[in-house]
């Protein structure tokens, strides 16, 4: 079988490629330009050729640096000057790796794209495809890739979805792959600082300053702007005060910076919109959630809405919905389906 190799350049594409060597796979790298360049080779690409020249494969270098600004960039821009917190990399998956690089890669006649993502593909025994968590659940990045369609999921390959990390660093090693001991890429791909605000800025995007209050409506501070800050973010607030105190609300209308004590961002329902599903759902349903990728997966009641809109509630609350984030169901290790968190309610 033809597989298309999407390698980043780091040390789990490189072995995921290795793997699939080893398992007889005929395998073509692809290493996709999102950030526009000098014409200069990035470090990423120049690592990315050095792994295909050691494990002996064609590597194919595809600039998508257009298609990457015109999407992902744009609708990190406009979810914070919309209120909202962003997850870039879960509309790349869906997008730009599992979009437009995995059509380029189907194109050229490959029959299947690999990745070096931990998660895994299983199959029942009516030969219906599923998403699922990695066998290592604390490196598991299904919840990343819960915005993959369901009908893309035949021809994908996660060949490290049986690995821990650890286990990887080690393959790599004993291969001698150039980038073994290469440094896990940055949460963010295109903020090389991971400083989030400075970048914001530099598009364009600034809110006024205006009042730092508690829920009781009593102002303690000033903040930035809007736009500066996240629910749930606890440090880099500006204020010193007797209580630890988190961002419970970001208050567009009233330009109004909402903190309250950690047992106050603890919610029991909240609504999200557009769901990817991977299942046939049923009117309500029993099943367990995320809303952040870090988070532990806690009990969830699901209730379809209309509109393309689901209501989820916890029994047991749910601390720090956000919207914009991402509410992932699962079901033990198989993924269900998303959506977008819209609200609490």
């Amino acid at each position: 079988m033809k597989v298309g190799m999407a390698l980043s350049g780091g040390v789990d594409s490189a072995v995921a490629a290795a793997l699939m060597i080893e398992s007889g796979y005929n395998v073509t790298g692809y290493h996709m330009i999102v950030l526009p360049s000098d014409g200069t080779t990035t470090q990423t690409a120049e690592d990315a050729i050095r792994v295909a020249e050691h494990l002996g494969i064609e590597l194919k270098i595809v600039d998508l640096s257009y298609q990457f600004r015109e999407t992902v960039i744009e609708y990190f821009n406009g979810s914070y000057a919309a209120g909202l917190t962003p997850n870039p990399c879960v509309l790349c998956n869906d997008t730009i790796k599992f979009g437009i690089l995995a059509e380029r890669i189907l194109a050229d006649n490959n029959e299947a794209v690999a990745t070096g993502h931990y998660a895994r593909i299983i199959s029942d025994e009516d030969g219906r495809f599923f998403l699922a968590r990695a066998s290592f659940e604390r490196k598991d990045q299904a919840y990343f890739l819960s915005r993959v369609k369901k009908e893309k999921l035949p021809f994908i390959r996660f060949p490290n979805g049986e690995l821990s990390k650890e286990e990887v660093r080690q393959k790599a090693r004993s291969l001698a792959i150039p980038v073994h001991s290469k440094k896990d890429s940055q949460e963010i791909c295109f903020i090389p600082d991971n400083d989030y605000r400075s970048f914001l800025h530099s598009q364009g995007i600034e809110g006024s300053t205006g009042d730092i209050v508690k829920g009781t409506g009593e102002v303690i501070g000033r903040h930035n702007g809007l736009t500066d800050y996240t629910i749930g973010q606890r440090r880099g607030l500006g204020i010193h005060f007797r209580e630890k105190l988190y961002v419970k609300d970001l208050d567009f209308n009233a330009n109004r910076l909402v903190l309250g004590r950690r047992e106050e961002l603890v919610s029991f329902c909240l609504v999200a919109v557009d769901p990817n599903w991977y299942i046939e759902p049923e009117r309500e349903f029993d099943c367990l959630c995320k809303i952040r990728s870090s988070m532990n997966a806690v009990k969830a009641h699901v209730r379809l809405l209309e509109a393309d809109r689901v209501a989820v509630s916890f029994p047991d609350g749910a601390w720090g919905v956000t919207p914009g984030q991402l509410a992932v169901l699962y079901s033990d290790e198989v993924v269900l389906g998303s959506a977008f968190i819209e609200r609490s309610c």
